[in-house]
């Protein structure tokens, strides 16, 4: 029922939320929602898109910190034998583009005349029975509409979704968004990892569970329904974190490839690697050089989607996709 009921939330917003306004008035880049059993802060600032800071659920934190850093976009090369310009160089007219990294910032997002021409849209929706909070940014960066997006559920689930439109050449390409989730369940640093696959051994958690111990860069398995488990060590409690069901007509969060090459990237959270994107972007996501340990630690958990984006829909197509975070 979720599923179904955030699909239609995300196709409304497509066709109804992303009209560009008039300029806003200076509204503030921060602030706090108390809303449900949610309470949190947000923030846009430095170049991360919409954050989210101190995230609770029913009083229990879950996340100090989830932004989204970047948009890698990759463009197919076509070379057609009968136009020299399109075997070298990069030109819009020869289908060559980027690559990109799109980062969202308050100076490139736009007022959404929708939400009374704010630039940070906060509204409510009750969709078959169940309420969820919507937030998120707009921004225009080159040939594109971005929306950013966090979905809230009254029951205890985050949903975030980013949303794009537009064409810097007439080209294949592919999105790859970047999640970077804080994960502080109960707020103690002592985090344990782990993964479930289907029909896997037991390895000492129980049939299918495997533990993390050292940082590391994995993928979605869809035939073992692969998915993560963040939990606190003394309490037991913990978030899923489960590959996102697809909105159409996406069916699901993509196929990793050569130029973005995982899912999934566990790393032992610093405070000096708390930044914007580094790696340009050809750049693939790094901080795992030293292979730290990640067993009762203070963990930050990477998840990456990929959107494909078929020259053929056109521009004015809207595409979304995004995982699923489950409070246990």
């Amino acid at each position: 029922m979720k599923r179904t009921a955030v699909g239609i939330m995300v196709g409304a917003v497509i066709g109804v939320s992303l009209l560009l306004g008039a300029r806003a008035w200076a509204e503030p880049s921060g602030g706090h929602i108390d809303w449900e059993s949610w309470s949190l802060d947000w923030e846009v600032k430095g170049n991360t898109g919409l954050a989210l800071r101190h995230v609770t659920y029913k009083n229990d934190l879950i996340l100090g910190k989830a932004s989204m850093p970047v948009l890698r976009v990759k463009y197919d090369k076509e070379r057609v034998w009968w136009n020299p310009f399109s075997w070298f160089g990069s030109r819009e007219e020869t289908g060559r583009c980027g690559p990109f990294q799109d980062r969202l910032s308050w100076t490139n997002s736009i007022p959404i005349t929708s939400c009374n021409g704010k630039k940070v849209c906060t509204r409510e929706h009750t969709i078959e029975g169940l309420k969820w909070l919507e937030l998120g940014l707009y921004a225009r960066i080159g040939e594109y509409h971005i929306y950013q997006a966090w979905y809230l559920s009254a029951d205890g689930e985050i949903h975030p979704v980013v949303q794009s439109r537009g064409l810097s050449c007439v080209t294949n390409h592919v999105h790859h968004p970047y999640w970077r989730l804080d994960f502080d369940v109960a707020g103690r640093g002592l985090d344990q990892v782990f993964v479930r696959n289907e029909g896997a051994p037991d390895e000492g958690w129980g049939p299918g569970w495997h533990k993390y111990t050292n940082e590391v860069n994995t993928f979605k398995q869809t035939a073992t329904n692969r998915v993560w488990f963040v939990r606190d060590y003394p309490t037991g409690r913990g978030v899923w974190v489960i590959p996102g069901y697809g909105y159409e007509p996406i069916k699901d969060d993509g196929v990793r490839d050569e130029f973005s090459d995982r899912d999934v990237s566990i790393r032992r959270a610093r405070a000096d690697e708390d930044l914007p994107w580094l790696f340009g972007a050809r750049g693939e996501l790094a901080f795992d050089q030293d292979h730290e340990g990640v067993q009762e630690q203070d963990i930050l958990f990477w998840y990456v989607a990929h959107l494909p984006h078929p020259a053929a829909l056109g521009p004015t197509a809207w595409l979304a996709v995004g995982p699923v975070i489950r409070v246990e």
